[in-house]
């Protein structure tokens, strides 16, 4: 199974015009069964329908991807540490936030990372498995972007499970509801499962200012959850988790870089209509109809001033391995350049070397400083899957940039 099909399973479609409660509660109690299936964060990115990557993930098969050493923890409360990743700029707003919510609160397990619609990251989402003495439950805390939709008045359904909406001090519209549920004993040894028990499940949604969209779910073991709605709504108001929720993406390295591929490969579709992806194992390629297939980012860096990823690409027959990369600092590899690009940027295309050992670079130097380089290699018979012009034209596009300081 792969980790797109298992996250969209569990997670389900983001709504695309207004936020259903219901269905949004239905799908959080889905999202626990990742535990089940004992999935951690995947440094992969997902394509299609969002797919939260463990909550993450390109649902291509994707090598395991480098990321920027784990920012300093602070004195709080935090859970174990994440396997094949260290925590995000994000994760430990969260947990700053908890801890100034709840500061007797344990952590069992944090799994965390966006989501994408098609290859574009849509959603951050976080869950992890939290105890107070007694009391324990699932938190699930999600970071929109704002074309998510927006939260929708309290039916007469949800008024009955106490749904409330009011405004919160800068502005914000916040919605509480309370569900009791039966027990699925998802959070149970196995065999202990009493189905005359109820769990109840407390939700935050929150619309900011900017559009974007916050929600904080408290799934109960029982129907006594270790967090108030209270709780719940001061920790999306928490100014650690206010500061990160205006570009959540902004504050993980893998989300950031999934961006960047995303408005790369809706260049390279718009330059090569019918381009392909490549599978399989080297030296024998054939074409996918996913264009993200095997692309991977180990092998370069990626932080806020580098951007560099390498893939395979068909076009009709012909294939060809293309690198990607973006310095804002000179890295010495560009030589003259000689041409001058519509943006007014300088560039220099060249063919380097022949037949199957041929490379085609174009380099680019920005107006804003910015390097960019993108490199084909030539297939078995000498031949370039792409155009010295489409190279360029996608080495010219604005839209793949590295992410505004």
């Amino acid at each position: 199974m792969t980790y797109r099909t298992m996250f969209t399973e569990a997670v389900g479609e983001i709504p695309p015009t207004s936020i259903d409660v219901d269905r949004i509660m239905a799908r959080q109690r889905r999202v626990i069964r990742l535990r089940r299936i004992g999935v951690v964060v995947a440094a992969a990115v997902a394509v299609g329908a969002v797919t939260v990557g463990a909550v993450s993930g390109i649902g291509r098969p994707r090598t395991e991807v480098p990321v920027a050493p784990a920012p300093s923890i602070p004195a709080v409360h935090t859970p174990p540490p994440q396997q094949r990743r260290p925590f995000t700029q994000l994760d430990i707003a969260v947990f700053e936030a908890v801890h100034r919510v709840a500061p007797d609160l344990e952590w069992v397990n944090w799994n965390s990372g966006p989501g994408t619609r098609g290859y574009e990251p849509k959603v951050w989402m976080g869950q992890g498995e939290i105890r107070s003495g007694t009391r324990a439950g699932t938190l699930v805390l999600q970071f929109s972007y704002p074309d998510w939709g927006k939260i929708g008045p309290c039916t007469a359904e949800l008024v009955k499970r106490g749904c409330v909406t009011r405004t919160g001090p800068g502005g914000e519209l916040i919605q509480t509801v309370s569900t009791r549920n039966p027990d699925a004993g998802l959070n149970r040894a196995k065999g202990a499962v009493d189905k005359s028990k109820m769990t109840l499940t407390n939700s935050m949604l929150m619309e900011r200012p900017d559009g974007r969209v916050l929600i904080v779910d408290l799934h109960g073991d029982d129907e006594n959850p270790p967090l108030t709605l209270e709780q719940l709504t001061a920790l999306a108001l928490d100014p650690a988790v206010a500061k990160v929720a205006t570009d959540p993406f902004r504050y993980d390295p893998n989300a950031r870089r999934m961006a960047i591929d995303a408005k790369f490969f809706a260049a390279l579709r718009r330059e090569v209509p019918g381009v392909k992806g490549a599978v399989g194992v080297p030296p024998k390629y054939s074409p996918a109809p996913d264009i993200g297939s095997l692309w991977s980012a180990e092998g370069g860096k990626n932080t806020d001033d580098d951007y560099w990823i390498k893939g395979g690409i068909f076009v009709g027959k012909v294939h060809g391995p293309l690198t990607v990369e973006m310095h804002r600092r000179d890295p010495g590899t560009a030589g003259e350049l000689t041409g001058t690009g519509p943006n007014g940027e300088r560039f220099h295309t060249s063919v380097n070397g022949s037949g199957p050992s041929a490379i085609q670079v174009v380099h680019v130097l920005r107006t804003d400083g910015t390097w960019l380089a993108v490199t084909l290699s030539a297939n078995e018979e000498g031949r370039f899957a792409l155009t010295a012009a489409q190279q360029e034209a996608i080495a010219f596009d604005t839209a793949i940039a590295l992410p505004t300081k």
